[in-house]
């Protein structure tokens, strides 16, 4: 599960047929530094990752369970993390008023858009779409401050280019799974002691190898299925 690639691919094949409607942009994914300004040839757009983070207010501590043909529980698993992929987003042409048309050209195609198209997905990302998951697209926010917005150029020793921000969430699997114990074979017990008088009270709970007993409204909802059917 390649999921860093995916959504590269998922982002140029969105930037490189939606940025123009008529025809396709180059999209690099290199580190827009002299060297790759150098050899690039026409106008192109850099997309260039420069975060990883997990995004902590999405985490939770229950387990996800995997249960049989028969419903019982037969491992645990921790759950799915949410991570934030974040891009920094240029344009490279010949003259700066063409920089920006092309960037704004880009940001009006990634504007129309709050996930990623699951057609342009793949892998691990076309299934979360398929299940109603799709990666999350927000656009235009902060490169995490305004210092490192700055510093990326310094630290990468490219040309200043204004750059758009792009991050993409979506969840990946965590952990292993764990085996559960075997299923229970015996009724639960419960043993009530009151101590001031020494009275010791057993109660059994229900017995696991018989089917569950069916509370008041369903055996309600099944006479009226019998009489409607009757009738």
């Amino acid at each position: 599960m390649a999921v860093i690639t995916e959504v590269d691919q998922a982002l140029v094949n969105l930037l490189a047929t939606h940025t123009y409607s008529n025809e396709r942009v180059q999209v690099d994914l290199d580190p827009p530094n002299r060297d790759w300004a150098a050899r690039r040839s026409g106008p192109v757009l850099n997309l260039f990752l420069n975060d990883v983070r997990e995004d902590m207010t999405r985490r939770s501590a229950n387990m996800i369970e995997t249960r049989d043909d028969e419903g019982l529980v037969v491992s645990r698993r921790p759950q799915e993390r949410t991570f934030m992929f974040t891009y920094a987003l240029s344009a490279w042409t010949s003259r700066p008023e063409d920089d920006h048309a092309l960037l704004s050209a880009a940001l009006l195609a990634l504007l129309r858009q709050d996930y990623l198209p699951a057609e342009l997905c793949t892998g691990h990302l076309a299934d979360l779409a398929a299940g109603g998951r799709p990666a999350i697209l927000r656009v235009g926010g902060l490169l995490f401050s305004e210092r490192l917005a700055t510093e990326l150029w310094t630290s990468i020793g490219g040309e200043y280019r204004p750059t758009i921000a792009i991050t993409v969430s979506t969840v990946i699997r965590a952990g292993l799974p764990t085996p559960a114990g075997p299923g229970q074979s015996e009724s639960p017990k419960f043993i009530f002691q009151d101590m001031p008088r020494d009275v010791v009270e057993e109660v059994h709970g229900p017995d696991p190898t018989e089917p569950p007993a069916e509370d008041g409204i369903a055996q309600r909802a099944r006479q009226r299925h019998r009489l409607a059917k009757d009738t």
